[in-house]
């Protein structure tokens, strides 16, 4: 049984549109249904694939209503809830809190970098604000900032509902640092973000997973998870290798998850007759077959 509720496989859901930019319910209900019929743990929306950063608050707060009504609990719903503007932090939190979600994603406040003593009052702050779990979103590589092992633990000891941090960080060493956190909150839990590192992290300790890939081959990730759970290790190296092979998807646009849109449209839905917001533009037809062929090396 899990220790942490939010642990295990929990996809970045991508957002997909209308093909006049709309946000498409249909489509996405579609997508939900069928990572669920795969065997994730839950749906994590509004991270760095979902576009949170494209969407008006508005249109948020109305999504994760519509979408975690529609989910009805058979899986966690995770709401990412990052802003710059701490005020928009607050009014997302309030509306997660009412569509009755299962926990939070908070990434720190980008584009400008900040001190460590000013990331940590910053989340102080927002914890006081909810008794729903948060997962810190620690990415480094686009907001600037590097949440330190020492850093997490304060902020865990101090707030019981910080459950948990997302390493997008390619640093193994990092990652089983972070694990100490551990030491102060027993049911901690580390998500790894990187597919190439799943049979490198499990033995450390890693218990969740958000990783884009998850969106079209939900089936390799929650392969291996379940399988090094039961001891199966030759299975588990066998659905880690083809999470690997996933990868190629991500050489196939800039950024990565107009691809993983493309494969959800290719495999999901059928069809890709969707928008993109700019800047995010649709992709040509060139990278699309680029995208089918690594679908068809997957096996789909």
């Amino acid at each position: 049984m899990k220790k942490n509720k939010l642990a295990g496989v929990n996809p970045p859901v991508v957002t997909i549109y209308t093909i006049d930019g709309k946000i498409d319910m249909e489509a996405n209900y579609k997508h939900a249904d069928f990572l669920i019929s795969k065997g994730v743990d839950g749906l994590a929306y509004f991270g760095t694939s979902g576009e949170f950063s494209l969407l008006t608050l508005e249109e948020k707060k109305q999504y994760i209503k519509d979408m975690a009504t529609y989910v009805n609990h058979r899986v966690n719903v995770i709401a990412g809830v990052g802003d710059t503007c701490l005020a928009n932090v607050k009014e997302m939190i309030q509306a997660a809190e009412e569509a009755d979600v299962d926990g939070l994603l908070l990434v720190n406040p980008y584009f400008s970098v900040y001190a460590e003593s000013m990331v940590e009052k910053y989340y102080d702050t927002v914890a006081d604000m909810t008794k729903l779990p948060i997962i810190i979103y620690n990415f480094p590589g686009l907001t600037g900032f590097d949440f330190n092992t020492e850093l997490v633990k304060r902020l865990a000891k101090k707030h019981s509902n910080i459950v948990g941090i997302k390493e997008t960080v390619g640093d193994t060493e990092h990652i089983r640092s972070m694990l100490t956190v551990k030491e102060v909150s027993p049911d901690f839990c580390v998500y790894s973000a990187f597919e190439c590192q799943v049979m490198s992290v499990l033995p450390l300790g890693v218990e969740g997973f958000i990783g884009a890939t998850v969106n079209f081959a939900p089936e390799f990730t929650v392969g291996t998870f379940r399988a090094y759970a039961e001891g199966n290790l030759e299975e588990a190296m066998e659905y880690a290798h083809k999470m690997n092979l996933a990868m190629d998807i991500y050489y196939c646009s800039n950024p990565l998850y107009l691809a993983c849109k493309e494969a959800v449209y290719q495999r999901v839905l059928g069809e890709d007759n969707h928008a993109e917001r700019l800047p995010a533009m649709p992709l040509d037809a060139d990278a699309k077959k680029k995208v089918a062929d690594v679908m068809s090396k997957l096996g789909f």
